[in-house]
């Protein structure tokens, strides 16, 4: 048995999927805005119940690590962690800027090179760089944007920017012409699913008891 419940919580999303030996079975996204204390718990029962499982039918429990926000990220690890004491069930962990980047991987080809954008607030995101093919260019890192932002470092390929920290972007990127831009693009616990299945066969689990987010900078009250 390898169902695996993802939960995915590092921006204003709150996001939930269940995948069964690496299939995605069922999943709830909610667009709501800091709705993750409120509404993870019945997200997580109610996908398990619509789904014909319960939680003692888990086999572990998949968390986006972060980068992202401090508050949302120590959300999901609470409630991660309580269903892996409560169930004895492993923890695995994926990275959120990895899982976004796989979740662009089939809509781009070959030259491009995948930039995943969590907004860090001021003028900084939280990114990485990864191929087509998911080999990390350059690892997770803030980066800071000003007018030369990525004009000594970028690359002769085109370079797709996406998610929440994309307008960001914009003001600082407009005028590269191999630079694109997405919006729409969201963290999603499906993605952390599929990741999370490789780690699961491989038995590459978290110390429960030591696991923390990747929080990467230090939070910072608005």
């Amino acid at each position: 048995m390898s169902l695996i419940l993802s939960i995915e919580t590092a921006t204003a999303v709150c996001s939930v999927a269940l995948h069964h030996a690496g299939k995605l079975i069922a999943h709830t996204d909610l667009f709501m805005g800091c709705s993750h204390s409120e509404y993870l718990m019945s997200s997580i029962a109610d996908l398990l119940k619509n789904s014909d499982y319960n939680r003692k039918s888990l086999a572990a429990i998949a968390l986006s690590c972060g980068p992202g926000s401090y508050t949302g990220l120590r959300i999901g690890t609470a409630v991660g962690k309580g269903l892996c004491y409560g169930l004895d069930i492993p923890l695995i962990s994926v990275g959120t800027l990895e899982a976004m980047a796989y979740g662009m991987r089939p809509f781009v080809d070959a030259d491009t090179l995948l930039c995943p954008a969590i907004d860090a607030r001021r003028n900084a995101i939280y990114t990485l760089i990864a191929n087509q093919t998911g080999q990390i260019k350059c690892p997770t890192h803030v980066a800071l944007l000003d007018d030369k932002a990525y004009r000594d470092t970028l690359p002769d390929k085109a370079l797709l920017f996406f998610g929440d920290g994309t307008q960001k972007c914009k003001t600082f990127l407009m005028e590269h012409r191999n630079i694109r831009f997405i919006e729409q693009v969201v963290p999603s616990a499906i993605h952390i699913g599929y990741l999370a299945f490789a780690k699961f066969q491989q038995q590459f689990w978290e110390n429960i008891a030591s696991y923390t987010p990747y929080y990467l900078s230090q939070f910072q009250e608005k």
